[in-house]
């Protein structure tokens, strides 16, 4: 098998396993349920730009000074479940506009991408739903935003509760093993296509 056919199709593979295992539906005795982004902070953050990262797909969002702010999930399906809290400086962000349309997040995500901004601060990777037992509701999830030196640190202060048996036992093994399954038979099907391609192929 042409091992450069395979270096292309296997992270095609894991990218479509990654946003299958998100789309998985919650097993029985479970309910999704969607997680605000909540930070505080008593420091003044005026001099910096806020922004979710899902994926490659940008969306700036305000972030209180001195305050507590609340953030709600931005859209449905796998992409959206994770989102990574991004700070920006200002005087890094000199060639945008205060208001940035679709085609300059786009613009921003590439350079992003491209490590031509600097000093880019990654504070957080948040996860807007979570399955968990119908019934049981997980604690908020806070970060606290501090300055240190020249830079920002979030802190997760809330502690997570630790999951259930039922939930350890049930809702990971039974996910997984669909996804891993169905991984399995992909790969299968794409040797077996490439196999018998290349046999046609020498016939010709």
């Amino acid at each position: 098998m042409n091992k450069k056919y395979l270096a292309a199709i296997f992270p095609l593979i894991l990218i479509f396993t990654l946003f299958a295992k998100a789309d998985v539906p919650p097993d029985a005795g479970f309910s999704r349920i969607s997680i605000n982004l909540v930070t505080e902070t008593t420091e003044d953050l005026s001099d910096y730009r806020f922004f979710l990262n899902f994926y490659g797909d940008l969306r700036e969002v305000e972030i209180k000074s001195k305050a507590r702010t609340e953030i709600q999930p931005m859209g449905g399906g796998a992409r959206y479940r994770t989102g990574t809290l991004l700070a920006i400086p200002k005087k890094s962000l000199s060639g945008f506009e205060e208001k940035l349309s679709n085609e300059q997040l786009e613009n921003l995500s590439k350079s992003l991408k491209d490590n031509q901004i600097k000093d880019v601060v990654t504070l957080a990777q948040h996860f807007f739903s979570r399955d968990v037992p119908k019934g049981e509701k997980p604690p908020e999830t806070v970060y606290r935003l501090t300055r240190a030196e020249n830079t920002l640190n979030a802190e997760k202060v809330t502690e997570e509760k630790p999951k259930s048996a039922s939930s350890q036992l049930i809702a990971p093994d039974s996910r997984t093993g669909t996804i891993v399954g169905g991984v399995l038979l992909t790969l299968a099907a794409v040797a077996i296509g490439v196999f018998a391609f290349r046999k046609v192929s020498k016939k010709v």
